[in-house]
């Protein structure tokens, strides 16, 4: 009787990942098809970049943008969202058009010399992935008023969003920074975008 109940355990488990895995596949097909709607284009900003270089919301422009919020010394969600950025930095490496961007929520330990050993621990070796920081009061008002992202409770508190921007400056998706379901869709609308750039 027990062998039977753990059978029908298994079973239910089984279809349960089936289910699972079938949203995933029809998520990401459909994510092939449609291009995401414009949600809102970004106010004026400017930044520094972990290299000391100016970073503004024209360097937005003509590339596809990933761009989240993080802190370095995080220990929560940011260790998953810097390995699913990381992940996609490296599977977009011949492709100039798309780029990564980090904002620090912590700027008074991130400093530009902590983002760049951050930077480098992370694989970065190239302008394409960029970490930049502000005053704290221009982050959240960045992270409020320019993403639509909670921003009280900064460092913590931080969005563990991945946000995609076209190449006009406009936001047209937010995705969940922590789940592999989500970075797949991300990964179907970058190659959306990609192809529109170029047709």
């Amino acid at each position: 009787m027990r062998n039977i109940h753990t059978i029908s355990l298994v079973v239910v488990f089984i279809l349960f990942l089936a289910m699972g895995a079938t949203w995933v596949i029809k998520k990401a097909e459909q994510a092939n098809h449609l291009l995401p709607p414009v949600i809102r284009t970004l106010p004026y900003f400017q930044f520094n970049t972990h290299d000391g270089e100016s970073f503004t919301v024209n360097d937005l422009k003509d590339k596809i943008t990933v761009l989240d919020f993080m802190f370095t010394s995080c220990t929560g969600p940011c260790p998953i969202m810097a390995s699913n950025m990381r992940d996609l930095y490296n599977k977009y490496s011949s492709i100039p058009d798309v780029q990564f961007v980090s904002v620090t929520v912590d700027p008074d330990t991130d400093t530009e010399d902590v983002l760049s050993s951050y930077a480098f621990a992370n694989g970065v070796y190239d302008e394409r992935w960029k970490f930049i920081r502000s005053d704290i009061g221009s982050i959240k008002n960045l992270s409020r008023d320019g993403f639509m992202l909670f921003s009280d409770d900064l460092p913590a508190g931080h969005s563990v969003k991945f946000v995609l921007i076209d190449s006009k400056g406009q936001i047209r998706k937010y995705y969940d920074g922590t789940d592999e379901a989500s970075m797949v869709i991300l990964q179907a609308h970058l190659n959306l975008f990609l192809k529109a750039l170029h047709s």
